[in-house]
C-alpha cells in the first residue's frame, strides 16, 4: 500500500496495546474504542510479526479478526528510509533502539498519526507524538 493513499488514520497502535486488547484488558478495549471514534486505527505490519511470534494455540481466529479490522501499514521505501535516518540520528547521539521500533515510529510519522503505546521509552523521537495507553 502506498503511504499517500491511506487517509483518516487516527492513530497507530503499538504491539503492546494490541496484545493487551487481544488479552481483553479493560483499558485497551476502552482506549481502542475511543480512538476508533476519531478515525481509522492502523498497525504496522511489523506488529503483525511481533503478535504472531507470541500467539498461543487457539488464538489465531481472534487475532486474525482483530488485525484484519485495522489498516495495516507496510514497510514501504519512504518508511524504511525515514526509519534508517532516524536510527542514524540516534546513533550519532550515542543512543540505540530496535529496528522494529524505529520502523513503527517512522510509520506513525509518515501518516502524521500519534503512536499509542505503553513503552514510551522505546520511542525517543522528537517529532513523534506518543500517547501512553495505560494510565500509570
Amino acid at each position: 500500500m502506498e503511504s499517500s493513499r491511506v487517509k483518516g488514520i487516527s492513530c497507530l497502535v503499538d504491539t503492546d496495546i494490541a496484545i493487551d486488547f487481544l488479552r481483553r484488558r479493560e483499558y485497551a478495549l476502552k482506549l481502542l474504542e475511543s480512538w476508533a471514534g476519531e478515525g481509522l486505527l492502523a498497525i504496522s505490519t511489523l506488529t503483525h510479526l511481533e503478535i504472531y511470534q507470541g500467539m498461543k494455540a487457539g488464538e489465531e481466529k481472534a487475532t486474525n479478526a482483530f488485525l484484519d479490522g485495522l489498516v495495516s501499514v507496510a514497510v514501504d521505501v519512504p518508511i524504511a528510509r525515514r526509519a534508517g535516518t532516524m536510527l542514524g540520528e540516534l546513533r550519532s547521539k550515542g543512543m540505540t533502539i530496535g529496528i522494529a521500533d524505529a520502523i513503527i515510529a517512522a510509520a506513525a510519522l509518515q501518516f502524521d498519526a500519534p503512536l499509542l503505546t505503553n513503552k514510551i521509552e522505546h520511542y525517543p523521537f522528537p517529532n513523534l507524538k506518543v500517547i501512553r495507553g495505560l494510565e500509570v
